[in-house]
């Protein structure tokens, strides 16, 4: 496994995530969603495993889910099961967000 350095400190990593706001950042051609919220940080892919879509279009409500723009499937941010029982889990990344900045496990 790779952790790799997404921000450079935890005042810049808190700075850039709004809150249930999705952010993407783009790794080797990955592309990640980022959300922070009340619960925590998580880290996600930010292609819908159902039909493709990018969730970094979507939005986050009150149940920590990740609502796809395309066909309103739902998915938890923090653990990737899919809440409305038409698809695939989500792919979660794990995170750790340190003083010297927020870093992502690329499996």
């Amino acid at each position: 496994m790779k952790q790799i350095k997404l921000f450079d400190s935890r005042e810049k990593a808190l700075e850039n995530l709004i809150e249930n706001k999705p952010f993407t950042v783009s790794i080797n051609g990955l592309k990640i969603c980022l959300v922070r919220n009340n619960s925590g940080i998580s880290a996600f892919k930010s292609t819908c495993p159902h039909a493709g879509a990018s969730l970094s279009e979507g939005f986050v409500n009150f149940n920590n889910e990740i609502v796809c723009p395309l066909h309103g499937y739902r998915f938890n941010i923090f653990d990737g099961s899919e809440k409305s029982g038409h698809s695939c889990e989500l792919f979660i990344y794990g995170l750790e967000l340190r003083d010297d900045g927020l870093f992502i496990t690329l499996r």
